[in-house]
């Protein structure tokens, strides 16, 4: 075989090596990128708590509910909304996470507000009037990008004078849960950029 014939076999095997390497370095890039940790924007506001319309001084009533066959009396419920956001780049054909009140909290009650007919919340955890729960787990299906869900929590606190306290999430996927801004943060942020025209001149009520 000529000199010339072994530099092409040489210079094949160079390009053949090489191009495995960069193979498998792309590979393992494309892994690591669909493998990463994903943001999931969470938040929750707490509204504002049942009060006496009529006189504020009067002896307060108890709040009662109803499941149709017991009736339940509260000195105090709180209302407590619940918004998740995927914040990250990958569609999820389904979404498990938990939610831990503070110690001293529970809920008795859950309502699920979906995009639309196609996204569906379960829930995992069971609880009621009957029998509260400060620890819920759910599944949202599917939980693609910038799919949001909302929950709202119906929530007793061990001293009824009191807010609730933070809400704790986790999930068994590789995400990380990021602060969305609350209502209160976007309603300042909107006065804070708010303008008024007057004449020529423009009135801004933000610094």
């Amino acid at each position: 075989m000529s000199e010339f014939s072994w530099y092409i076999l040489i210079i094949v095997a160079v390009v053949i090596l090489v191009s495995g390497g960069i193979g498998a370095l792309l590979h393992a890039v494309i892994q690591k990128y669909r493998n990463r940790v994903q943001p999931i924007g969470r938040r929750s506001d707490v509204f504002p708590r049942f009060e006496d319309p009529v006189n504020t001084s009067c002896s307060r009533n108890n709040l009662t509910f109803s499941d149709g066959q017991k009736s339940y009396k509260y000195d105090e419920l709180h209302i407590v909304q619940v918004q998740l956001s995927n914040q990250g780049d990958l569609d999820l054909e389904e979404f498990n996470f938990g939610i831990t009140l503070s110690e001293g909290d529970t809920a008795v009650f859950v309502e699920f507000q979906s995009p639309d007919r196609h996204h569906q919340v379960e829930q995992i955890t069971s609880l009621s009037c009957a029998d509260p729960n400060s620890q819920i787990d759910f599944v949202l299906r599917p939980f693609n990008k910038t799919d949001t869900y909302s929950l709202r929590l119906l929530l007793i606190t061990e001293d009824p004078s009191k807010e609730p306290g933070d809400i704790e999430f986790s999930s068994p996927h590789s995400v990380r849960f990021v602060n969305l801004p609350t209502t209160t943060e976007i309603l300042e942020k909107a006065a804070q950029s708010a303008s008024i025209g007057f004449g020529p001149f423009s009135i801004s009520l933000g610094g």
